[in-house]
């Protein structure tokens, strides 16, 4: 039976920093879960409320149109969260493959600064320049 390699580390980080990114990773992902989890509960309010007016004030065509346009407001952020949450997923399987903190188009170091700000970041700040 051949032996399975493991993956090849080519991220520039230590083991340390890796730790530190994966709990910032996490940090993240349970702050965009306890956020879609308030912009549902926002949603679900505003069905009821919806649901409790029988005044005919209430239902005047731009009460109703200001009531969907925040709906369809808590609905893109919803979407936003779950995007965000798919990109922290993948850095996370970065951490695992041994390629976090290498930027998908120049394959270069993303600066740690970024990641600090913005940890599941795939891309450098150089990355437009090059592709241009």
């Amino acid at each position: 039976m051949e032996k399975q390699e493991a993956p090849i580390r080519n991220t520039p980080f230590s083991d340390e920093e890796l730790e530190h990114f994966e709990k910032k990773l996490k940090e993240e992902q349970k702050e965009s879960e306890e956020k879609i989890e308030q912009y549902q509960d926002h949603l679900e309010e505003m069905e009821n409320n919806l649901d409790d007016t029988n005044s005919s004030a209430a239902h005047h065509q731009g009460n109703i149109g200001t009531s969907e346009d925040e709906r369809e407001r808590y609905y893109i952020m919803i979407e936003k969260e779950k995007e965000k949450q798919e990109e922290i997923n993948m850095a996370l399987n970065r951490i695992e493959t041994g390629n976090y903190g290498i930027c998908k188009v120049t394959g270069e170091p993303i600066q740690k600064e970024r990641l600090e700000a913005k940890p599941y970041a795939k891309y450098s700040v150089n990355a437009k320049e090059r592709e241009a």
